[in-house]
């Protein structure tokens, strides 16, 4: 399954890439906007960044014709700064960091990982290296001690209470419906797969939640990946080390798709603006045309926002 990128046209607009400039990739993927910024400027340079391993080895196969001028990371862009000084990256600094928050269309065809609604993976939701940073919520940090290892959705459905998974759903997810969906997901028989966990988020709420254009499982899901992932935590992290990252005059972008990343990644934007860091360079977010939601019905939701170091 070919990952369309999102907002390419747009980042490239923003980024005006020259020859000679130097793109961090935080979030590689399948290599969409890498392969991009490679055609708009021949000459540049990009350190590729991604978590996933299976995403990282597939981009690096596709981008094969242009190796020599892609250096390839695995990490999680939680320690991006440690991660690119670790990697030899000599001198550590940029012309343009990019941040792409979604899920890349070969994760969610992955049944193993769980993401998918339709599918009978395990519940795992985990997609690449952690994020060795704390949570937000005490009780997740209570739970990885427990464990001696970060959860992943199995733990948090084995192991926590309904009262602490209403508190994970609403904190992670903003569902309106948490507690019901929390007490049904704790009924028995224990759940064994994301589909038997998706079917019974869809009887939890009331049925005229059960056909509106959103899955009435979206926000549970995004909860429960966010928290085994420690999504947020992980952008709050990055965010001022891709700054530091920068030269001067540099620019960082940002896709997210709902709408806490975009709160974490436009209250950054404004503290480090008022901190005389950045120029914020995007007013209100940009938002993809509708022709391309009609390409990609999954760049629906995409927001960009960017700043330039000062």
């Amino acid at each position: 399954m070919t990952h369309t990128p999102v907002l390419v046209h747009a980042v490239l607009k923003l980024f005006d890439p020259r020859p000679g400039s130097r793109l961090l990739d935080a979030t590689l993927g399948t290599g969409g906007h890498t392969r991009a910024f490679l055609a708009a400027a021949p000459q540049s340079e990009i350190v590729a960044l991604d978590a996933d391993h299976a995403a990282l080895e597939q981009a690096r196969q596709e981008l094969e014709p242009s190796a020599g001028r892609v250096t390839y990371i695995h990490a999680n862009f939680a320690h991006l700064k440690d991660s690119v000084i670790g990697g030899g990256i000599l001198p550590p600094l940029f012309t343009h960091i990019l941040f792409d928050l979604g899920l890349g269309s070969h994760q969610l065809a992955d049944s193993e990982r769980g993401y998918s609604f339709h599918t009978s993976g395990p519940l795992r939701m985990r997609y690449g290296l952690p994020a060795l940073v704390p949570a937000q919520l005490p009780l997740l940090n209570w739970l990885e001690r427990r464990l001696g290892h970060q959860p992943e959705v199995a733990d948090l459905i084995a192991r926590l209470t309904a009262e602490q998974l209403t508190e994970l759903i609403r904190h992670y997810g903003e569902e309106r419906y948490a507690r019901s969906i929390a007490q049904a997901i704790k009924q028995p028989p224990p759940l064994r797969d994301a589909a038997a966990l998706a079917e019974r988020i869809v009887l939890s709420v009331p049925p005229r939640a059960r056909h509106t254009r959103l899955h009435p499982a979206t926000r549970t899901f995004l909860a429960l990946r966010l928290a085994v992932n420690r999504e947020l935590e992980a952008l709050q992290c990055a965010l001022p080390q891709a700054v530091s990252l920068l030269e001067p005059q540099g620019k960082v972008a940002v896709i997210s798709f709902h709408s806490l990343e975009d709160r974490l990644v436009k209250h950054y934007f404004r503290q480090a603006q008022v901190a005389g860091l950045v120029t914020i360079l995007t007013k209100k977010p940009l938002r993809p045309a509708r022709r391309e939601v009609t390409a990609n019905p999954r760049a629906r939701s995409a927001k960009l926002r960017a700043a330039v170091k000062t």
